[in-house]
């Protein structure tokens, strides 16, 4: 599986370079952090889905988040 919020079909995420602002985030910030804002933005797209695009297309985000902080969750319990 690839990266749980690249988006190969959405050019509005990616920056100079050809690098996708998710991918940038990841040179910043901690794996805390991220796993933390992962958690938060399912939690944001679950309260309003279906009040901004299509109820399945933001499940899929959802998804997609959701995905992103287990993989912190695995990467601290193996450490």
């Amino acid at each position: 599986m690839g990266h749980p919020l690249k988006n190969p079909d959405s050019d509005h995420y990616r920056m100079i370079g050809g690098q996708e602002a998710v991918e940038v985030m990841e040179q910043v910030f901690t794996p805390f952090e991220l796993k933390i804002w992962a958690k938060i933005t399912a939690f944001k797209y679950r309260m309003r889905i279906g009040n901004k695009d299509e109820v399945v297309k933001e499940a899929i985000k959802i998804s997609g988040y959701e995905e992103y902080y287990k993989y912190f969750e695995k990467l601290e319990k193996k450490s």
